[in-house]
């Protein structure tokens, strides 16, 4: 039997944006072998911005077709010509039809969200959130969509750390508008603490931290190790975003051993199980008491990280990697 290739098409990364979805990609596929499938990643040759660079990426993306091509999100407008019997799109999330209005909006949606959903055999969704906005705002057969989760990788292990009560260093993952950072730096004014930011920062964010006097550091484009080095030295994790696809960094500070206190939204709840604390992102005031409640208590604390430890088992990368060769497997066959 001729062995089937599946193209993995990954965005070029900006300075300054980890992204953690093709991280696990790239986790996931790690060491696989096959006699029949061979798993191939294709990372975009320029940066997903202007016209001109995404129509030559629509070009690229056509010239490199396999058997099955798998746009891994955020440039699922570059599988315009691809072969739509041999196309599976991700799809992250819809936050852009929320922050973008107008004419922006309409282009974004047309060809980031309809037409990549039209020209492709499977669609996958990698949170029950996701899907169902992907259901609300288009009128595709709910069962071309799967969900499929994501995992933490491996390189993140469990590590023990002394809880650091009079000074805790908190961890900031991401700097874009729904990562909150607004109600994060007033929630944390007058708590003693330091705040590790990954991410680069606007000047009207470091107006604020100087402003509300917040002890911090910043850091941008860092490799795996470098990120995994932050996780470790930190004592928690914040991440009362008001907006996420999965929230990859709830596992990932999980599988550490670390605090973690997010926001009491999906698909943050349904991720963060019974190993997280949750709060308003709304509120700064319930941002603020879930910090102290964390460092006041050790009681709570230790039931936080038990129960991440327990609740990172639900996420299995076998069990995920057999879902994502279903898929290619299902589009091999049906052409």
């Amino acid at each position: 039997m001729k062995k089937k290739i599946i193209n993995l098409f990954f965005r070029k990364p900006l300075y300054g944006k980890n992204y953690s979805i093709e991280n696990f990609y790239r986790g996931l596929i790690k060491n696989y072998k096959s006699k029949n499938i061979i798993i191939k990643i294709k990372v975009c040759p320029k940066v997903s911005n202007g016209f001109f660079n995404r129509l030559i990426l629509i070009f690229w993306a056509f010239k490199n077709q396999a058997d099955v091509n798998h746009v891994c999100g955020d440039i699922n407008f570059i599988s315009l010509l691809m072969s739509k019997k041999k196309t599976i799109n991700t799809i992250l999330d819809l936050y852009s039809l929320k922050r973008l209005s107008g004419i922006k909006k309409f282009i974004y949606y047309l060809f980031w969200v309809k037409l990549p959903i039209y020209k492709s055999s499977k669609i996958i969704a990698i949170s029950n959130k996701t899907k169902k906005e992907i259901l609300i705002n288009t009128n595709v057969n709910k069962k071309k969509i799967s969900v499929i989760d994501v995992c933490a990788q491996n390189i993140f292990k469990k590590n023990k750390k002394k809880f650091i009560k009079k000074n805790p260093k908190i961890l900031i993952i991401g700097t874009d508008e729904n990562k909150n950072l607004t109600n994060i730096f007033n929630s944390v004014k007058n708590i003693k603490c330091e705040l590790s930011i990954i991410g680069i920062l606007s000047k009207d964010n470091i107006y604020a931290l100087n402003e509300l006097n917040i002890n911090y550091k910043n850091f941008i484009n860092l490799k795996n190790k470098e990120i995994i080095k932050q996780y470790n030295e930190c004592d928690i994790l914040l991440f009362p975003s008001k907006y996420e696809g999965f929230g990859v960094p709830i596992l990932e500070a999980q599988s550490v051993g670390r605090i973690v206190v997010t926001s009491k939204l999906e698909p943050m709840q349904s991720v963060g199980g019974n190993g997280a604390l949750y709060v308003n992102p709304n509120s700064v005031k319930n941002i603020r008491e879930g910090i102290l409640k964390v460092i006041n208590s050790s009681h709570i604390r230790n039931d936080i990280i038990s129960n991440g430890f327990k609740n990172i088992k639900r996420f299995d990368k076998n069990k995920i990697l057999q879902d994502y060769l279903s898929c290619y497997k299902e589009v091999l066959k049906n052409y």
